[in-house]
């Protein structure tokens, strides 16, 4: 399973991206957005006293068979491979499913901009047109 349908349903919904979170996971909260330029990001975050985020890692894009080519040349958490998804293995219905694992990943936002990550403002604007005249 690869990204296109995800992808797709970002650009019909004109949004620049779909937030998705990783359901009963107690000790860390987890996001994946996924972009309509097929960017993805995943972040995790900490819970308690010290809430924050842990770490983050882009991929420029997914291959054919649905594993994000995730760059950790910025990451400086050492387990960061083995805590990032590695394929994703079912889409629908607001949610993903990675590396065939029960857990779903629920939608938890669609996303109009996203100014922190250089999607929002005049540049989005002109991203849009330009990608509806092609």
């Amino acid at each position: 399973m690869n990204f296109s349908s995800v992808i797709s349903e970002i650009k019909n919904a004109k949004c620049v991206g779909f937030r998705y979170q990783r359901a009963g996971h107690t000790h860390f909260r987890d996001r994946v957005t996924v972009y309509y330029d097929g960017r993805i990001l995943f972040e995790r975050f900490c819970y308690g006293e010290a809430a924050g985020l842990v770490f983050s890692v882009w991929a420029q894009s997914a291959d054919e068979t649905g594993a994000p080519q995730w760059d950790f040349s910025k990451c400086l958490v050492s387990n960061a491979r083995e805590e990032v998804p590695h394929q994703l293995t079912g889409a629908g219905e607001g949610g993903l499913v990675f590396d065939g694992k029960p857990v779903i990943w629920e939608c938890v936002g669609r996303l109009r901009k996203d100014k922190a990550n250089g999607y929002g403002g005049p540049i989005n604007a002109l991203k849009r047109m330009l990608r509806g005249k092609k």
